[in-house]
């Protein structure tokens, strides 16, 4: 009955090689392995419905005809006012409307999305349901999107009015990305469509690396923070680092990048060996982990306020031995006072906290501002941060980079034994749907303690990479 969904149409909006990839079942890219979906877009779909309430749900678990056949039974009762996940097929493209509300000309196509605002990609999304059911025979009057107001704060229940702002979206004709998805499904051999701003707009696609020049060993695309350099490069007609000016205006990170590539070294600066030994014992390694519910949990949160949920520190004394203590707030409550207290208390008040990036100290001063009884406690220990980052940017490089000085990037080049690929999960995104996910009340207790020993052993292994990275580094520079 269909061969497509939504996402095959809007690939095909956006570019026939996309749309060949998808319908010949091309496989993505590896990525971040996926998590189960009761974590925070439940609470955005609820607090949708709760705006529009009073509606019927076409059951997931039924087989597409049936799910078809559902939407129009209840479509065609004029006491139900809102139906949720209704389903239409058109043209061989299955859609689902989040939320079709019943108004007295026809229905509106309503869909809510984790945002603060609304751009383009979202407006496609919305505008080609409502294409796909106008075409499937529906009286489709409009369409609606819902964005969360940032400045909402929720008080002691949640109030979805406030929560969430109605935008209007004009609709959209698809009728021309139809034939182009119809044409790809039909095409024997993939499109060759070179990469360009196509790419990325409305959505970066999963495959642009397919369709992208491979970045050879001498390219200039691999420089760190290179924007505004590679636009000037580019006028020159320069794509080589060998062949770059002598006179071009680089920042000293590209400088020592350009070295590193063309003379397949590592680049070790003078001043690596005193920056990293600026510390004071005992070192505390550090980091931070956060989630940004969409949806305000309790109250005194805003949409997308940042949490901090756990910590990690590897504690390294001057004798070289090394100590491991950790927090994870494993309840469903705000995480931040209990967040603060465990981190003032392993702290102490002596010696350097270590970090890698300036996040944990910006995340230590809006607590502050928080809980202002623990303002000198957090205070201090904004003191005592020393960011690792900035040294390995100014006096550090290897090839292996390629352009990134992400702790995911410095990692695998200065420490290949250790890295995160035993891990189940590989970056903060990840952590942060984990622990949502972990919190929730219908999480089974397996699962629980399943995502709750692999969020500590996340973050436990980005403290280990610091202590580990700066060892290395300063046996390097001849520490």
């Amino acid at each position: 009955m269909a061969s497509f969904h939504r996402s095959d149409l809007l690939a095909a909006r956006q570019c026939p090689r996309r749309a060949w990839l998808h319908t010949h079942g091309v496989a993505m890219p590896a990525g971040s392995p996926s998590l189960g979906r009761a974590d925070d877009r439940d609470a955005v779909r609820a607090a949708a419905r709760a705006r529009f309430p009073g509606g019927v749900v076409v059951p997931h678990d039924l087989v597409l005809e049936e799910r078809v056949a559902r939407t129009r039974e209840l479509l065609a009762d004029a006491a139900i006012p809102a139906v949720y996940d209704a389903v239409f097929v058109h043209g061989g493209v299955e859609v689902r409307a989040a939320i079709l509300l019943r108004v007295e000309a026809g229905f509106l196509v309503v869909e809510a999305r984790s945002a603060n605002s609304v751009g383009e990609g979202h407006e496609l999304d919305v505008t080609a349901v409502a294409w796909v059911a106008a075409q499937d025979g529906v009286p489709v009057v409009g369409c609606r999107l819902l964005h969360f107001d940032r400045e909402y704060v929720r008080g002691e229940e949640l109030d979805p009015h406030a929560l969430l702002v109605e935008v209007e979206v004009e609709p959209r004709d698809f009728t021309a990305s139809l034939a182009r998805l119809l044409a790809a499904a039909a095409e024997g051999g993939e499109p060759q469509v070179a990469a360009g701003s196509h790419c990325r707009d409305p959505r970066p696609c999963p495959w642009i690396e397919r369709c992208s020049t491979p970045e050879g060993r001498w390219s200039v695309r691999q420089l760190p923070r290179a924007g505004r350099l590679l636009h000037e490069l580019a006028e020159l007609g320069v794509e080589d680092v060998r062949f770059i000016p002598s006179d071009q205006r680089m920042n000293p990170s590209q400088q020592h990048a350009v070295w590193s590539i063309v003379n397949s070294a590592e680049y070790i600066g003078q001043g690596l060996r005193p920056a990293l030994e600026s510390v004071r014992y005992p070192i505390r390694f550090v980091d931070f982990e956060a989630a940004q519910p969409a949806v305000p949990r309790w109250p005194g949160t805003s949409p997308f306020t940042q949490l901090p949920t756990q910590w990690s520190m590897h504690i390294q004394a001057s004798d070289g031995t090394v100590e491991h203590r950790e927090f994870l707030h494993t309840e469903d409550s705000d995480p931040r006072r209990a967040f603060v207290e465990s981190l003032v208390a392993a702290a102490g008040g002596d010696g350097s906290i270590v970090v890698y990036s300036g996040y944990e100290a910006s995340t230590l001063r809006g607590l502050r501002d928080r809980l202002p009884e623990h303002w000198e406690d957090l205070e201090a220990i904004v003191h005592r941060v020393v960011d690792l980052l900035p040294i390995v940017r100014d006096h550090y490089y290897h090839p292996a980079l390629r352009g990134s000085f992400s702790m995911k990037a410095l990692l695998p080049a200065v420490c290949p034994e250790l890295d995160y690929s035993d891990l189940a999960l590989k970056n903060g995104e990840m952590a942060a749907r984990a622990w949502l996910r972990m919190i929730g009340p219908n999480t089974p207790p397996a699962e629980r303690e399943e995502l709750r020993a692999s969020l500590l052993a996340y973050c436990a292994r980005d403290t280990l990479a610091m202590l580990a990275v700066r060892a290395r580094l300063l046996t390097r520079a001849g520490g």
